[in-house]
């Protein structure tokens, strides 16, 4: 039984060896930005080590659209504010691609890119009892320790790089605390790759094998324990 997928975070870290950055070099970065298809920001200002340009900037659990140009990596930031898979591909294709013709060395040694998605479950609407239950199984005795019920549960897994697997990933799986009838699902992929102009199409096929952890082993592996049969 299929889940529908709702990405509510995509977040990439393009990571280069430590420089000192030119304030103006980095404002005529934001200028060029401005008059972009897919990786406009509106404001610039600079921040320690650097810049940030931002669309929009909210209190945690708020909406951000910003990239942060920082002396060792850049961050670019979609969280929920309806960016789409294909609007994030777009954005961090462009936006490396300008910041790697800035750099001096001209290359980014590694990529971590994050992927929070929500799901609503098939065999009960309360997702903390899932976790709690379904997919941990923990029983009222095994919780009898804790003087309270906690408010939120969840699993962690890390999978190394193999020959199948060419990146780190790291998965969380949790109760939703904004919505318990929702499940969260995190995967982080870390890629240990150069990229530079010859190869620069890699940086979206990475971002791609990250949000296709999820969707397809992640999704997969919840799946298990949320089909017919298994009502909590």
């Amino acid at each position: 039984m299929s889940h529908a997928l709702r990405s509510i975070a995509f977040v990439a870290e393009l990571i280069h060896q430590p420089i000192q950055h030119d304030p103006r070099a980095l404002q005529k970065l934001h200028g060029e930005l401005f008059d972009t298809t897919h990786c406009s920001y509106r404001d610039f200002r600079v921040v320690p080590g650097g810049a940030q340009m931002s669309n929009v900037i909210g209190l945690p659990g708020q909406p951000v659209s910003c990239v942060n140009l920082l002396a060792d990596r850049v961050q670019v930031r979609e969280e929920q504010t309806g960016s789409s898979r294909s609007d994030f591909q777009s954005r961090i294709n462009e936006l490396g691609e300008a910041v790697l013709n800035y750099l001096p060395g001209q290359a980014f040694i590694a990529q971590q890119f994050t992927v929070r998605s929500i799901v609503n479950l098939h065999s009960t609407s309360d997702s903390l009892a899932f976790v709690k239950e379904g997919l941990c199984g923990f029983s009222e005795a095994t919780m009898a320790p804790f003087p309270v019920e906690p408010s939120i549960a969840g699993l962690r897994l890390t999978f190394g790089a193999s020959e199948e697997l060419d990146a780190i990933f790291n998965v969380r799986v949790e109760s939703f605390a904004q919505d318990n009838q929702s499940l969260f699902l995190e995967t982080v992929g870390t890629y240990a790759h150069g990229l530079n102009e010859e190869n620069f199409d890699q940086l979206v096929v990475r971002f791609d094998g990250t949000y296709g952890f999820l969707q397809d082993r992640l999704l997969a592996f919840v799946g298990q324990f949320d089909g017919e049969g298994t009502e909590l």
